[in-house]
């Protein structure tokens, strides 16, 4: 019997097992509606293990499901911080080119007050370190431009081409020492050279003493030159200096261009002439006295 038990173990192992699960079949139905102190203990047992294993289980759900939130609205902060981004590099570049389409309406509306063959060119450089300030122009001799030619912008004078490439030009502006031009007082019609100083205006010299110089006086280029077209401002008085015993007085003369804010510019290719009497800068002055 051993040895046959022995050589079958595994056979009666299974049967075994077979007969004690339908025992607890048996058992299980026929006491259906019987008090079971073993089901009971066994439920009693396991009940805090299944809540704990529940709660657990929402636990890492709840988790999981927030690092999914967390993950997703991260993605779309960043999403929308390089919205903001190029939304703002959008309203930069529109504010940009409205402000350059401002620019381009005044000197449009300054290029019809002259007559002549005028060339737009835009400012690429600022020579604000060296002896002689100048500005660098993207226009140059394949375009027309001459040295000597005259630089304009709204509002009056920039300066003369004194060095020409293919696609540049260098400018030398009325506020350097080497510039001149020969100028007249708009409301005493007196005659100076305005010359540049170092602290970036200019001075009008050569004005007769007997003339009346007063702190506002517009002054305007004559055109005797030949370089700069006629009637166009210069800049206006700011100081007068009558000290002296010489034939002429000096006046301080602040430039009406502001070369530092400067971005676009009118070349002249030509002779050019006012159409018309250009706009004043700052308040009008009284008309000249007559008989003058």
């Amino acid at each position: 019997m051993l040895e046959f038990l022995r050589r079958n173990r595994l056979l009666a192992t299974a049967a075994l097992f077979l007969v004690v699960a339908a025992a607890l079949v048996v058992r299980t139905g026929g006491g259906r509606w019987r008090d079971d102190r073993l089901g009971q203990l066994f439920l009693e047992l396991m009940a805090p293990l299944q809540r704990a294993g529940t709660a657990a289980g929402r636990s890492v759900t709840d988790a999981w499901r927030s690092a999914a939130d967390l993950w997703r609205a991260r993605e779309e902060a960043e999403v929308l911080r390089a919205r903001v981004v190029e939304l703002e590099r959008d309203t930069a570049r529109l504010a940009e080119v409205e402000l350059e389409n401002a620019r381009l309406r005044e000197l449009l509306a300054f290029r019809e007050t002259l007559k002549g063959e005028l060339l737009t060119a835009r400012v690429i450089g600022h020579d604000a370190a060296g002896l002689s300030p100048t500005i660098t122009i993207d226009q140059g001799s394949a375009a027309g431009v001459a040295r000597g030619a005259a630089i304009l912008a709204h509002g009056g004078l920039v300066g003369q081409v004194f060095l020409v490439s293919p696609h540049a030009a260098r400018v030398l502006l009325i506020t350097d020492h080497n510039s001149g031009v020969d100028a007249v007082v708009q409301r005493t019609r007196g005659r100076g050279i305005v010359e540049g100083a170092v602290d970036g205006r200019c001075g009008l010299k050569f004005v007769k003493r007997t003339e009346d110089l007063q702190v506002g006086d517009l002054v305007l280029s004559s055109g005797l030159d030949g370089i700069f077209p006629r009637g166009l401002p210069v800049g206006r008085i700011v100081a007068v200096d009558k000290q002296g015993q010489g034939l002429f007085q000096y006046a301080q003369v602040e430039p009406a261009v502001d070369v530092d804010e400067l971005e676009e510019v009118l070349v002249t290719l030509g002779a050019v002439v006012p159409e018309a009497p250009p706009p004043l800068v700052g308040p009008e002055l009284p008309s000249s006295p007559p008989g003058r």
